[in-house]
């Protein structure tokens, strides 16, 4: 719905605000309405990336692998569970794994997930060395930027060096022809991971690539504009993922996609 557009739908809806208002929005209701208002988008794909439905995300990734033997880029590896799905799902994958924490790296190693290859980097735009911030040795939300969001506000975090790499040098020194899905859940450092990545998305290398967005971009300060700009501009088609496992195509930008409240997930396919 844009509220700017002249429509008897907009014109009807104004009409009705004031004593909808009203009724939703008193000491009683107030709460109900935003328990409402948070599902309903949920229903929509925005926020369902915060635990809802694991299976939504693997499912957006086998239906767009177009290969028995693909090969897949894990960013943001935590402890495995995406590449040990996926290796299930397609037994002759090459998965390349990237994970920065220590403890992560052991227990990916103890799930013995055939035809991987462990980097132990976090993804940038740029080769280096930085700062990650965690509240524990396998926290799946640790993250380059300091986190001031509402959800880490309670807990404590420590910081430890790591080392960086970009998408791009790692597809030049291994000489990776093709990377059918790139999954990247790295705390809202992921347009950062994309612009390291910026040549293999021009010469469409990598063919689709799931991102998160939400409460992390606020720590990043990045937008969902910055998103949609960059990828659409190399051919690639956005969707976001819903409960359902079905996909929800963002045929354009507009300011409803800057939804920071828990994580949503998108899908991007070159065409």
């Amino acid at each position: 719905m844009k509220p700017y557009k002249p429509s008897i739908i907009n014109k009807t809806a104004k009409v009705l605000a004031r004593p909808l208002s009203m009724l939703v929005a008193n000491s009683r209701t107030e709460s109900v309405a935003r328990l409402a208002e948070a599902y309903w988008c949920v229903l929509l794909g925005k926020g369902s990336g915060s635990g809802w439905a694991f299976d939504t995300e693997i499912n957006a990734a086998k239906n767009a692998i177009k290969t028995s033997s693909p090969i897949l880029f894990d960013v943001g590896a935590n402890i495995g569970e995406w590449s040990f799905q996926l290796n299930k799902l397609f037994p002759q994958a090459q998965i390349f794994m990237f994970e920065p924490l220590p403890n992560c790296q052991q227990i990916i190693k103890t799930k013995n997930i055939t035809n991987t290859l462990l980097i132990p980097c976090a993804v940038s735009s740029t080769k280096g060395l930085v700062r990650l911030h965690t509240p524990s040795k396998t926290s799946p939300i640790a993250s380059l930027h300091q986190r001031y969001d509402s959800y880490s506000q309670d807990k404590q975090f420590s910081t430890l060096e790591v080392n960086t790499v970009t998408i791009d040098d790692i597809i030049e020194e291994y000489k990776v022809e093709r990377v059918d899905f790139m999954k990247m859940d790295i705390e809202g450092h992921e347009l950062e991971a994309l612009q390291g990545a910026e040549k293999s998305l021009k010469n469409k290398v990598i063919r689709a690539l799931t991102f998160e967005f939400g409460i992390g971009n606020i720590n990043s300060r990045t937008y969902f504009r910055d998103f949609y700009e960059l990828l659409s501009s190399l051919d690639y088609q956005i969707y976001r993922i819903l409960p359902s496992s079905q996909l929800m195509h963002i045929k354009e930008y507009y300011e409803d996609c800057e939804y920071f409240r828990g994580a949503t997930n998108y899908v991007a396919i070159v065409t």
